[in-house]
């Protein structure tokens, strides 16, 4: 009898062994350790017979809860998968949509502005109003001197009619409010002008400033301008200045002059 059960026990290992499913090696385990108790109980009970009773039984048993649970952890984890499969998916599609809505929203066809303006007939546009008056200078002698070293200058690249509009016009920037810098980039070439990229930078590290992303220009005429506004929100301000630096990228080597706005602040 003990050689049959150490057979059967042998067997049943080498054939468990060989499944790689959680059914299979539940199975596998759930035989070993219920003919290691089977066996013990068995004993206990009714003597060696019943140590050999108990083994069987309890690896019969053991690999019927063993294979039950490895299956459960499989189904678990092939629904892990597919829910982690199909965040993936979905995540893609919401890109997708983000990304054709910015296409929309940012790129004006004709190459008349950036399409993130949001009322070209509201007075921040048609009026003249700045919070102080602009200066331009080259990149080597701008407040971003460091981060422009490197690139070239390409003058035929300007920014005409920079203005910086808080929203309450009183010349200053306070506390979580929501201001405008709004500038036209233009070509002055003879030639078309590609991989623009308009940017709006504070210089002096102000953490309580958040300007909004900058945009890609796929190309732009020779005479023609672009309108673009950066959204620029303070939120907990101390007294002081803040210096917003306005140039534009070409590609990753040539950049226009900077333009440069010196705004006070107040708490």
């Amino acid at each position: 009898m003990r050689k049959t059960i150490v057979l059967l026990s042998l067997s049943s290992m080498l054939l468990l062994s060989s499944c790689v499913s959680y059914p299979g090696t539940g199975a596998y385990t759930g035989a070993h350790f219920g003919s290691i108790l089977g066996s013990a109980i068995g004993g206990i009970t009714h003597g060696p017979l019943g140590s050999d009773i108990g083994t069987i039984v309890g690896m019969a048993g053991g690999a019927v809860v063993g294979a039950a649970i490895g299956q459960a952890v499989e189904n678990a984890e092939k629904r892990e998968v597919h829910e982690h499969y199909e965040a993936i998916q979905r995540e893609k599609s919401r890109a997708k949509q983000r990304q054709n809505a910015d296409d929309d929203i940012y790129f004006d066809p004709s190459n008349r502005g950036d399409d993130r303006l949001y009322d070209f007939n509201g007075t921040d546009y048609t009026g003249n109003y700045s919070a102080a008056e602009a200066r331009t200078v080259s990149p080597s002698t701008s407040q971003i001197e460091e981060i422009s070293s490197g690139y070239d200058v390409n003058t035929n690249l300007i920014i005409r009619n920079p203005r910086f509009v808080d929203a309450n016009h009183d010349g200053q920037i306070n506390s979580n409010e929501v201001s405008k810098v709004i500038f036209e980039v233009y070509n002055a070439s003879g030639q078309t002008l590609y991989d623009l990229q308009p940017m709006v930078v504070e210089s002096t590290g102000k953490r309580n400033i958040y300007i909004s992303p900058s945009v890609h220009v796929e190309k732009l005429e020779p005479g023609k301008a672009i309108r673009y506004t950066a959204m620029v929100k303070s939120e907990r301000m101390r007294t002081g200045t803040a210096t917003f630096c306005l140039s534009v990228l070409q590609g990753s080597r040539v950049m226009s002059d900077v333009t440069e706005f010196t705004i006070n602040t107040v708490r």
